[in-house]
């Protein structure tokens, strides 16, 4: 009985009151402490990875929200600069101030209200302060335009006036309240004015209200109490933290933008973050009091879920801001900017819409050694893969024809770097010419591609031409140059089968005979506008039917000859008059009688506006413009901006009766009838306009 009585007083030393030995108790305990130490490391991981990630959304919004507001900014800069230029041109006329401010609001909706400041006495016949200026006032439903420099209203002691002479490239003022609206902002872009000799005699500067970027930056939201703001440098708050602010912990990120001295801040609360992180570790904690079993199964669930759901929400985000990034990179890649004034005899545009988030489309065009290189290309596929063959593309042609002048070498190196890790067999169509803007001689090679239109004299019809064979399918494959040449006023328009195989709803194409009537009427039309009309004309045709392909097209335009000569109302300034035109109709083979009829009849018609236009001993301009010869037809424009005076209305000189009984003038525009097929005035914009016409041919 001892002995058992000892094993017993043994077994009970080991065991609780609930019945688990120490040992038991221990592994309970070890257990417990192990997964509250993998808890506490999981919430960290958890809390870090949600911090990366939205610290990565929050670039890319801060990011897509600087965009829109340089696009908004950029688009004002731009409008000014064009109004810089036109008030340069018309500098010596201050009462043409108030037309360019007055056009500034009327014709551009984005700008509230615009105006043009001049160095005190620049115009002495205006006084001290001369500011022309036009804008919106709320009531008022006309545009008022009046000048308010004065003695109360200083402009030139002003930010604007000041800084905007002192920056060539312009300058934005910090956002200040709306004076009719002390809710709105307003900011202020300043582009100073030069005389002839190109020194700042003044400013012309445009208001914008940015409300709307106020509400899309109020928009901008990654969680329920998220919010951003808007602070310019100085400390104004143009957009503040709302008024539901939290009581709480921010993560702060922010973005400067230096050039418009303004700040993005984007404030995410702590709670909004990590709130349902918290909830879901106090869930855990509670059920892993429960029972180790319960705690086990219920946690692997729960993480596993958890995981699943962050990692599909992230993927998501991911891919749409992917995506969304994607789509600007590969806009980025077209061309954007307008050639340069050495590529004046050409007016190239193109456009490009995808089917989908990203296409596989792609056009491109450059100038080099004056020369236009530009390709128009299709990858087989849509979507994210025919993308990124679609820049590979873009680049290779960038590259390679950086060296090369010749489109069959061209294409041949395009193809052996396309053909080479190529498992997909994924092939493109592409058109690639090289021209050469003085004589419009194009040398061009097709892959496979759709056969371009050309547009001549109204009638439009396919570029004949046999095509090589796709990219990316065989390296070897050989590729033949052709030529063409565009006359002055023709179209070379190239496109993707995006066009032709466009569908309705009722699955009929639209196809190559809509295409060439669509082209056929191109007329006059700028490369824009050409582009407009087709991709008008699809419009109609597709209705609400889906886009089933990625649509491109690139119009390459050789602009009518036109030429230029502006001389002052001296009449000594006659003698540039015969060179001008020698010039202008070298090589035309014009015949020497007519050259003679038209030199002739222009200096009868100028010299009359010499003598006439403008106010004795008042200083003025006379501009002639010729368009031509095209289709057999020369056409002159002769401007100036002084008396409004119609010469056609003259009476004509009577050469019937003697010299003694006939009245004084009548006969310069008498010759000029007899001399020109077609003659008509108009007086328009603060210039009279006589147009006149002759046929060459």
């Amino acid at each position: 009985m001892s002995n058992e009585s000892s094993l017993a007083d043994k077994s009970t030393k080991n065991t609780d009151s609930s019945g688990f030995t120490k040992w038991e108790l221990v592994k309970i305990l070890a257990a417990i402490f192990i997964l509250l130490a993998a808890s506490l490391t999981y919430y960290l991981y958890v809390r870090k990875e949600i911090l990366h990630n939205d610290q990565k959304r929050a670039e890319v919004a801060l990011k897509h929200t600087e965009n829109i507001i340089r696009s908004r900014f950029g688009k004002v800069e731009t409008i000014l600069g064009a109004m810089q230029l036109m008030a340069e041109h018309e500098l010596n006329d201050p009462d043409e101030m108030f037309v360019i401010a007055h056009y500034t609001v009327k014709s551009n909706p984005i700008i509230k209200s615009a105006g043009l400041a001049f160095n005190k006495y620049y115009y002495p016949q205006k006084g001290c302060w001369f500011e022309p200026a036009a804008a919106n006032i709320p009531g008022i439903d006309t545009l008022v335009v009046e000048q308010i420099g004065n003695e109360g209203h200083d402009y030139t002691k002003m930010e604007w006036y000041t800084e905007g002479l002192m920056y060539e490239e312009g300058v934005w003022s910090d956002p200040y309240p709306d004076h009719y609206n002390k809710d709105s902002y307003l900011m202020t872009f300043s582009l100073p004015v030069h005389n002839a000799i190109r020194e700042p005699v003044g400013v012309i500067c445009a208001d914008i209200d940015i409300d709307t970027i106020a509400k899309f930056i109020r928009s901008v939201k990654l969680y329920p109490h998220s919010f951003c703001t808007l602070v310019t440098e100085s400390g104004i708050e143009v957009v503040p933290p709302p008024s539901t602010k939290l009581n709480d912990k921010y993560y702060i990120f922010t973005k400067t933008m230096e050039d418009k001295n303004i700040i993005l801040t984007i404030y995410i609360p702590y709670s909004d973050m990590y709130g349902r992180l918290r909830k879901s570790t106090l869930v855990f904690f509670v059920l892993a009091l429960l029972g180790m079993l319960a705690v086990f199964i219920i946690t692997y669930s729960y993480i596993r879920n958890i995981k699943h759901l962050n990692e599909v929400k992230i993927n998501e985000e991911r891919i749409e801001s992917e995506l969304s990034i994607a789509c600007n990179i590969q806009l980025a890649l077209l061309p954007s900017s307008p050639l340069p004034e050495i590529a004046g005899n050409m007016d190239v545009k193109g456009m490009q819409i995808s089917a989908k988030y990203v296409g596989g489309d792609l056009y491109d065009y450059y100038l080099r050694d004056n020369k236009l290189l530009f390709c128009v290309g299709d990858v087989s596929g849509k979507g994210v893969p025919a993308a990124l063959l679609m820049a590979i593309s873009h680049s290779l042609f960038r590259t390679i024809s950086a060296h090369n002048d010749h489109p069959d070498e061209i294409m041949k190196e395009l193809n052996v770097s396309m053909s080479a890790n190529n498992p997909d067999m994924m092939f493109i169509t592409m058109f690639l010419g090289i021209m050469d803007l003085k004589e419009g001689k194009i040398r061009y090679c097709n892959a496979g591609h759709n056969p371009p239109i050309v547009v001549s004299n109204g009638k439009a019809e396919f570029l004949s031409t046999d095509p090589s064979l796709l990219l990316g399918v065989e390296p070897s494959a050989k590729f033949t140059a052709y030529d063409l040449t565009l006359a002055p006023g023709d179209t070379l328009f190239l496109y993707s089968d995006g066009l032709t195989e466009a569908e309705n709803e009722r699955k009929e194409l639209f196809g190559e005979k809509r295409a060439l009537k669509t082209a056929a009427g191109f007329g006059e039309m700028t490369a824009e506008e050409q582009i407009d009309r087709m991709c008008a004309a699809v419009s109609r045709f597709v209705g609400n039917a889906e886009q089933s392909d990625d649509l491109t097209m690139l119009a390459v335009r050789r602009q009518p000859a036109l030429s230029m000569l502006t001389l002052t109302n001296d009449l000594n300034e006659l003698t540039k008059l015969e060179p001008f035109l020698e010039d202008t109709f070298r090589d035309k083979n014009l015949d020497a009688s007519v050259l003679s009829q038209i030199s002739l009849a222009l200096e009868e018609a100028i010299a009359n506006v010499i003598m006439y236009a403008y106010p004795e001993g008042q200083k003025g301009t006379v501009t002639l413009k010729i368009d031509g010869p095209s289709e057999g037809v020369v056409r002159m424009e002769i401007s100036d901006a002084g008396t409004p005076f119609n010469p056609l209305e003259h009476k004509e000189a009577n050469l019937d009766v003697s010299l003694e009984e006939r009245q004084i003038g009548g006969l310069g525009i008498h010759l000029v009838k007899e001399i020109m097929d077609t003659e008509e005035y108009v007086y328009r914009d603060g210039h009279n306009i006589l147009s006149l016409s002759k046929r060459v041919d």
